[in-house]
């Protein structure tokens, strides 16, 4: 005994219907999922300030990047202790060193590698110096710290920091 046509059409487009959008609704939900976490670049231009903590909110791949604060470590510092004035004869009284202090955290177990370039620059846009580290996270939060040896006498000159941010997974 075959079934009715007239009750199977109605209960097979129903089940087709329901299938389909539980498809679309399943695509839809992954690429929005997906979106924030898609971009491997990020850049913020941030007003240059010692001592203030500014936030960044910048995301590469897994990678969030909260904040950054900037300290000038004054004339005569120098990055490395004892060992970086030994292998430069000294410290010099017409540099200084800029630190940055990124707090940076990859809640994922998949390992990224972040590559910060800072550009300092004037008060029109120009670039006056540019530094650049990498480091990678996996399922952690470390902050990053940048030391920038750069000549005293361009700190004031300093209006802004453009900061690059480039996500690699590793």
């Amino acid at each position: 005994m075959a079934p009715d046509p007239s009750v199977l059409s109605p209960l097979l487009r129903w089940r087709a219907f329901t299938i389909a959008s539980v498809i679309c609704l399943a695509l839809g939900a992954s690429l929005v999922a997906l979106a924030p976490d898609s971009s491997l670049l990020a850049e913020r231009i941030v007003t240059y300030t010692t001592g203030k903590t500014i936030s960044l909110s910048a995301k590469v791949g897994s990678v969030s990047i909260h904040s950054v604060e900037f300290t000038d470590r004054g004339r005569g510092s120098s990055p490395g202790g004892l060992a970086g004035l030994v292998a430069r004869g000294g410290a010099s009284e017409t540099s200084t060193t800029l630190h940055s202090h990124f707090i940076v955290e990859n809640p994922s177990t998949e390992e990224w590698q972040v590559t910060f370039t800072l550009e300092f620059l004037d008060k029109s846009g120009k670039l006056i110096d540019k530094a650049t580290k990498k480091s990678s996270w996996e399922g952690e939060a470390k902050p990053l710290d940048l030391d920038h040896p750069i000549l005293q006498y361009v700190v004031p000159s300093i209006a802004q920091v453009r900061i690059k941010l480039e996500g690699r997974h590793e």
